[in-house]
Formats: C-alpha cells, structure tokens, sequence
C-alpha cells in the first residue's frame, strides 16, 4: 500500500515519465491535469443510460465494492498536440529518482556488504555515517555485485553487494588444495 501511495504522490506532484501519445503518435513530455473521481450518482437515475433489465441483477450489483487504489485513473495532457488522456495509475511511468540531499537515515536501509540492493534504492552507509542512493549496478566474476552509490559529501562509491560468507575456513581451503591438485594433473 505504501508504493501505490507513494507513485500516487509522484503523479499528483506531476513526476510523470514521458510516453507515447495516442493522438499524435510520438514519445511526448505528459503533464498531469487532475484525478478522475467516479460519480456517486447511482445508475438507476441517469437518464443517459439504458434502463437495468430486471431487479435481481441489481441486487448483485449491491454487493460490489468500491474500485481500489490499483485502479486509480488520472488526466493527463500531452505536451505537444494537447489531447488529454484518461489514463490508469499501472500505465503512467513516474520519474522517480531519489535526490541524496532529501533523505533522512530513518527513510533509507542500512548498507550492508551481504544485502541485495535495486538502482534507486536509498542507503545509510553507518561507517560513512551518510545517505545515499543507488545509481547504478554491475556484475563482478566472483559473483557479487559492485553498486555504485551517490552520496551528499563523499560523491560517488563503488560498493560491494551480496557477498557470500563463508561458514568455515577448513572448507575454502581444501577446495583450494583441491583446484591446485586438478590444475596440476592437467
């Protein structure tokens, strides 16, 4: 519930992603125009709208619930042929890049070398004693992760992410006596 809140935030702030637009055909800058709210009008007396073909499929229609946040929809304007769009929340892309100065300690994970980070995530690195957020994410050969993460004061680190430890030293080396001897039969 907290994401749907928070990517709800991001549209109302008018964070919104560039997209396609239906109407002119291109990837266009989209501007948020206001929320689309259901009428509490009830059915029965919009004259517009055909009459309910019998009573019991009205009972029915009772017991439904009111939409979810899942299916929030929103108006929002194209910036180059200006045709507003009734979109759903799950189609809107939001721009939702984390800025390092925003952040609280309490807001973000604490880093550790043995947790699994996503690139956007906010970090507290205890020994740096700073914020930061993920900006990138790359593969080492051992199988770990080097994540690079942009910090207030310290810029930009490379940091390891999920490091296996190993439960006994007994084991890594007689898997490496092992390798050597397999190397040398060769």
């Amino acid at each position: 519930m907290k994401v749907e809140s928070r990517k709800r935030q991001f549209i109302l702030e008018g964070k919104i992603k560039p997209g396609f637009c239906d109407g002119c055909g291109q990837v266009t800058e989209k501007v948020f125009v206001g929320e689309w709210i259901p009428s509490d009008k009830p059915k029965v007396d919009d004259l517009l709208a055909a009459r309910p073909p019998k009573a019991s499929n009205q009972s029915k229609n009772k017991g439904e619930e009111p939409p979810s946040s899942a299916e929030n929809q929103y108006w929002v304007r194209c910036s180059a042929c200006n045709q507003v769009h009734l979109l759903k929340e799950w189609q809107i892309q939001i721009d939702k890049e984390l800025n390092p100065d925003e952040l609280n300690p309490e807001d973000c994970q604490v880093y550790t070398p043995h947790g699994i980070y996503a690139k956007g995530d906010a970090l507290y690195h205890q020994a740096l004693d700073e914020v930061g957020v993920v900006r990138e994410k790359q593969a080492t050969g051992s199988g770990s992760y080097v994540i690079i993460v942009e910090f207030c004061k310290s810029g930009r680190k490379q940091l390891l992410e999920n490091v296996q430890v190993n439960s006994g030293k007994e084991k890594s080396s007689d898997s490496l006596t092992d390798l050597i001897k397999m190397k040398l039969r060769r």
